[in-house]
């Protein structure tokens, strides 16, 4: 299978670089012009706007909320909760969205996505313009996507919405559907209405078998930086009519600044292991610097989690769509081939454009070493999940 994998011809690989090194040449200067004017705006404001400016984002940065990166026991739940259930004041730059995720681990290829979210000032997202979403009575207008993958891909939604928060409840709704995800910490719920039906109904709650459930994170360098909550539950119910269980990944997260290409993967596989990797970088003149980079595979045999650097992954284009990633950590240590199967595009323009695909994958071949065993797909069984491509700056 991996011989299907063939690298670009030299003359090819020529080409690319020269035009990506144009493009990303025009597109770092677009960014720093556009940090240029940024300055300048913010040192023409009136003293008291300035001030308002660097306390909201102060404020963001210093509210109780505000921890160290870390996994946490079941007594934080509660500051997870908070985060979820919360609209924040979100300052110059800011954006605010929320990502749930859920892979049928029953060997089958099934797959089910919610997506919605608002920024500070206005964007255009698929085509669709959103004006500055401000937070009125609890509501807010942002933007929802919904797709499903059971055997052919199949949107649900892909449209402006109303996001609204009343206590430990959060829906977004628009004319096709209304969903709600409500609960507390260790247990909530999905239930979307499609056209008036019931479509989904989840029932989340925290796995029995490892510690590894959910993770608040906050990093911020000046004015610019993030704060997110993870929940890496279980989940059970029916979809579309028909049962559906497996390995549910929900996330909040606030950012303040840019968005900037970054390479991203969570593999659910059949005995319940786990392998995700985060590697955000920037291009300059056609050469990639990693921002952070990071791989973790939970090993469900054992219930330990193991943790490597030195991510590399390196994409195949396919002429049938039926993309290919490698991607290695730490030399030898870690070997993975995916392959996708299908793919959600997006795209957002503001000021910038940031192109953003949901690619569902398989594993076709793997070979993780730990400090006391040698992990392959013989040991895992079949792996699905997402390899997220991404490209361009948005603001």
């Amino acid at each position: 299978m991996i011989e299907e994998a063939v690298s670009p011809t030299l003359t090819e690989n020529d080409s690319r670089n020269s035009d990506v090194g144009n493009q990303v040449g025009m597109d770092k200067n677009r960014l720093l012009n556009f940090i240029k004017k940024r300055n300048n705006y913010i040192k023409t404001l009136p003293k008291k706007e300035k001030q308002a400016f660097i306390a909201s984002i102060n404020e963001l940065k210093e509210s109780k909320n505000s921890i160290e990166r870390l996994f946490l026991k079941k007594k934080s739940g509660k500051n997870i909760d908070d985060l979820l259930f919360s609209f924040d004041d979100l300052p110059l730059f800011g954006k605010e969205y929320w990502f749930m995720k859920f892979t049928a681990n029953d060997g089958s290829k099934r797959q089910f996505f919610l997506m919605f979210g608002r920024t500070d000032g206005d964007i255009e997202v698929n085509g669709r313009y959103i004006k500055d979403s401000k937070v009125s009575d609890n509501r807010t207008e942002g933007y929802c996507v919904s797709w499903e993958y059971d055997e052919k891909q199949r949107t649900i939604t892909d449209d402006l919405c109303t996001i609204e928060i009343k206590d430990d409840i959060i829906a977004c709704f628009n004319d096709n559907i209304s969903a709600e995800f409500c609960g507390s910490f260790p247990e909530y719920s999905l239930n979307i209405m499609e056209a008036g039906k019931k479509f989904c109904s989840l029932t989340i709650k925290k796995p029995e078998n490892t510690e590894f459930i959910s993770e608040l994170s906050e990093q911020f360098k000046g004015l610019f930086g993030f704060r997110l909550a993870n929940l890496y539950f279980d989940f059970e119910g029916q979809l579309s009519c028909n049962d559906f269980s497996g390995k549910c990944y929900a996330q909040k997260v606030i950012v303040v600044g840019p968005f900037i290409p970054w390479k991203w993967s969570r593999i659910v596989f059949r005995n319940g292991s786990i392998l995700t990797y985060f590697v955000p970088s920037i291009e300059v003149m056609g050469v990639e610097y990693d921002i952070y980079n990071s791989m973790s595979f939970y090993d469900s045999m054992t219930q330990k989690m193991h943790y490597f650097e030195k991510v590399s992954v390196h994409e195949y284009p396919s002429e049938k769509e039926d993309k290919r990633w490698i991607v290695t950590a730490e030399g030898n240590k870690v070997f993975v081939v995916m392959k996708s199967y299908c793919k959600k595009s997006f795209s957002f323009r503001k000021d910038f454009d940031f192109k953003y695909i949901e690619n569902l994958v398989e594993v076709i071949d793997l070979k993780i070493e730990t400090n006391y065993d040698v992990i392959t797909l013989d040991t895992t069984g079949s792996g699905q999940g997402m390899v997220e491509d991404t490209s361009g700056f948005v603001i």
